[in-house]
C-alpha cells in the first residue's frame, strides 16, 4: 500500500469503508496507524510515504518495560541489545493493539500523534518514556528551560533580554533559528516586552541534554546519566542523518561546531566583561590616586600657610604681661545631705560595681512605717503592695514551708518592690520580719501569717484613703485658687470703673472745650510793649477757658 491509499475522497465511500478498519504500517518507522488520518498526518510530518498494511490477525511482542512494538525475533533481540531494562515481551495481535488503542481513546479522548521528537526516541528504544513525560506522569511540571547559549546569542545579536527569553519559551527553545523567525513574526505585539508570568530556567546545552536524558529512560534502568546522555545524542545524530540525507559523523560535527560556537560566544562574553571589570577597576584606582594627591597638596599648602602666620607672630612686638596675684581658693560650701533615692541610687551603683550593699535601715515603728508609705503615690508604691499579697498568699497557702518565708533582697523582682519603695523594708520588720546575712528578710517560724495577711491588708487600705485625701486636698487647693483668681479680676474690673468714673467727672468739670483764637504776631516796630500786652490777654483768654 502506497501514500496513494491515504488520497482517498470521501466519496468513494465503499473503498473509504474498506480503510477504515485497516490497520497502516509506516515501512520506514514500524509506527503503527488505526486511521488513515493518522496516517496521513505522519506522512506531512516525517515525508515518509511508504505504508503497508497489516493483518489484524499477524502476531506482535510487546515489550512490557518499554511498551516497543515487534513484530519478530529479530526485532526483539536488537531490542534487547539496544536497551538493557527490556526483559518481558508479551505475545498479542494486531488486533489486540487496536482494540487497546481504542478503549484508551475512548477513555482519555483523542490520541495524541506521534511527533518528530516520539520517533527519535523510539529509533532509541525509549518511546514509552516520552509520552509518559509529556502527559506528566514522570514527574511534576516545573518552569520553562531554556538554553544558556541561545541565549547569550540572541542577546549579543541586539535583541532584549525579555525579548530573548520570550522567544525561546515560545518556540520551546527550538533553537535561535526559531526564536528569530519568532521575533520578526512578533516584533510589533503590543505586549512584546512584558515580562513572562512563569520566569524560566536558563541551563547550558549540557545540562539540558543530561536532564532529558535522566528524564527519557525508565526508573529500572542501570546506565549513568553520562551513558544516557551518549546514547540519546547517538539516536538524534542518526535520525537526522537519515532524514537530512547526511552521514552520522557529518551530524555529529555539526552538532559539535554548534556546541563549540555556544562556548566560544559564552568564553568571548566571560573575557569582555572581564576586561571591563579591569577596566572600572583601574578608573577606580586612578580616582583614588587623584584624591590622594590633591589632600597631600592641601595639607602642604595649610603647612606653609601656618609656617608664614608665625614667622608674622614672631616679628611683632610683644605686649607687656601683668601678673595677677594668686586667687583665693575657693571655699567649699557644704553639700546639704542626699535624700534618700540619691542613697538607693548609690548603692545600686556600688552593688553593680561588685561591692556588697548593706539593706539596713533605721528601726521605725508600724505606725511611722505606714505614714512613710503611705506619702508615696499609687505608681511608686504600688510594686511593693502587689509583692507583699504575694508573699503573704505564698506563706498563708504553705505556712510550713520555709522557702516562702525568706526573701533576697538582691533579687531584681524582689528589688523593686522592696528596696526601691522607700519605707517597704522598714514596714516588714516592724511586723515582725528580721534582716538576715545582711540580704535576706526572714519571717519567723511561729508567726502568724493571718496577722501579716491584715497588715498587708491595713497598709493597702491607708494607702488609698491616704491618696484619696491627697486628691480632696488638691481639688479643695484648686478651687481657692480658682477663686482667688476669680476675687483679684473682679478687683481689678473694679478698678478700671472707678479710674474711668474719674476720668468722665474731671472732662465734664472741665466743661465744652473751646477752639483757639488767631492773634496776628506783633512786628518790630510796636515795640516790647506790645509784646508783652499780647502775653496778658493770652494770659487771660487761658484762664477762661480753664473755668
Amino acid at each position: 500500500v502506497t501514500s496513494d491509499l491515504l488520497s482517498i475522497t470521501a466519496t468513494e465511500e465503499p473503498m473509504a469503508n474498506e480503510l477504515a478498519g485497516m490497520v497502516l504500517k509506516c515501512e520506514a518507522t514500524g509506527k503503527l496507524f488505526y486511521t488513515t488520518k493518522d496516517a496521513e498526518l505522519h506522512s506531512e510530518e516525517t515525508g515518509y510515504k511508504g505504508f503497508a498494511q497489516v493483518s489484524l490477525e499477524e502476531k506482535v511482542w510487546i515489550c512490557e518495560e518499554t511498551g516497543k512494538v515487534c513484530f519478530n525475533e529479530q526485532q526483539m533481540d536488537l531490542h534487547k541489545r539496544r536497551v538493557p531494562e527490556a526483559k518481558t515481551f508479551k505475545e498479542g495481535t494486531i488486533a489486540d493493539l487496536k482494540a487497546k488503542e481504542a478503549a484508551k481513546a475512548s477513555e482519555d479522548g483523542p490520541v495524541e500523534m506521534e511527533t518528530e521528537e516520539d520517533i527519535l526516541l523510539r529509533e532509541a528504544g525509549l518511546s514509552g518514556t516520552s509520552r509518559k513525560s509529556k502527559a506528566g506522569e514522570a514527574g511534576p511540571s516545573g518552569p520553562p528551560v531554556i538554553t544558556k547559549e541561545t541565549l547569550d546569542q540572541l542577546i549579543e545579536m541586539g535583541f532584549s533580554q525579555i525579548r530573548a527569553e520570550k522567544a525561546l519559551v515560545k518556540t520551546s527553545n527550538g533553537g535561535i533559528e526559531s526564536a528569530i523567525n519568532w521575533l520578526t513574526e512578533h516584533l510589533e505585539d503590543a505586549d512584546i516586552d512584558e515580562p513572562l508570568a512563569e520566569i524560566p530556567e536558563t541551563k547550558t546545552q549540557e545540562q539540558v541534554d543530561m536532564d532529558k536524558a535522566a528524564s527519557m529512560v525508565t526508573a529500572s534502568s542501570q546506565l549513568t546519566p553520562a551513558e544516557k546522555k551518549a546514547k540519546l545524542d547517538e539516536a538524534l545524530a542518526k535520525a537526522r542523518a537519515k532524514k537530512a540525507g547526511t552521514s552520522v559523523e557529518d551530524e555529529k560535527a555539526k552538532e559539535m561546531a554548534r556546541r563549540q560556537g555556544g562556548q566560544q560566544s559564552a568564553a568571548a562574553l566571560r573575557e569582555q566583561e572581564e576586561q571591563q571589570r579591569k577596566r572600572d577597576m583601574e578608573a577606580r584606582k586612578k580616582e583614588k590616586m587623584d584624591f590622594q594627591l590633591e589632600r597631600q597638596k592641601l595639607r602642604e599648602q595649610l603647612a606653609k600657610d601656618k609656617e608664614e602666620r608665625m614667622k608674622l607672630n614672631a616679628n611683632r612686638p610683644k605686649p607687656a604681661t601683668v601678673v595677677n596675684p594668686p586667687a583665693a581658693a575657693p571655699v567649699e560650701a557644704p553639700k546639704p545631705p542626699k535624700s534618700e533615692a540619691e542613697r538607693e541610687a548609690a548603692a545600686a551603683a556600688a552593688a553593680a560595681a561588685g561591692l556588697k550593699r548593706s539593706y539596713d535601715e533605721p528601726m521605725l515603728s508600724l505606725d511611722e512605717a505606714t505614714e512613710k508609705m503611705c506619702a508615696l503615690s499609687d505608681s511608686k508604691v504600688r510594686p511593693a503592695l502587689d509583692l507583699m499579697h504575694k508573699m503573704m498568699e505564698n506563706i498563708c497557702k504553705n505556712p510550713s514551708d520555709p522557702k516562702f518565708r525568706k526573701v533576697r533582697l538582691s533579687n531584681k523582682k524582689v528589688a523593686e518592690g522592696l528596696v526601691h519603695v522607700s519605707g517597704a523594708r522598714q514596714f516588714l520588720r516592724a511586723n515582725g520580719w528580721s534582716l538576715e546575712e545582711e540580704e535576706f528578710l526572714v519571717l519567723p517560724a511561729d508567726a502568724d501569717p493571718g496577722l501579716q495577711v491584715s497588715a498587708v491588708t491595713k497598709l493597702a487600705n491607708a494607702t488609698v484613703a491616704a491618696q484619696e485625701a491627697r486628691r480632696l486636698e488638691e481639688l479643695e487647693n484648686r478651687k481657692k485658687e480658682a477663686a482667688e483668681r476669680a476675687a483679684k479680676m473682679k478687683a481689678e474690673r473694679e478698678a478700671v470703673k472707678a479710674q474711668l468714673a474719674r476720668d468722665r467727672a474731671e472732662v465734664a468739670a472741665r466743661g465744652p472745650a473751646q477752639a483757639s483764637v488767631g492773634r496776628k504776631l506783633p512786628s518790630e516796630s510796636r515795640g516790647s510793649g506790645s509784646m508783652s500786652q499780647i502775653l496778658d490777654e493770652q494770659d487771660a483768654q487761658d484762664r477762661a477757658n480753664a473755668q
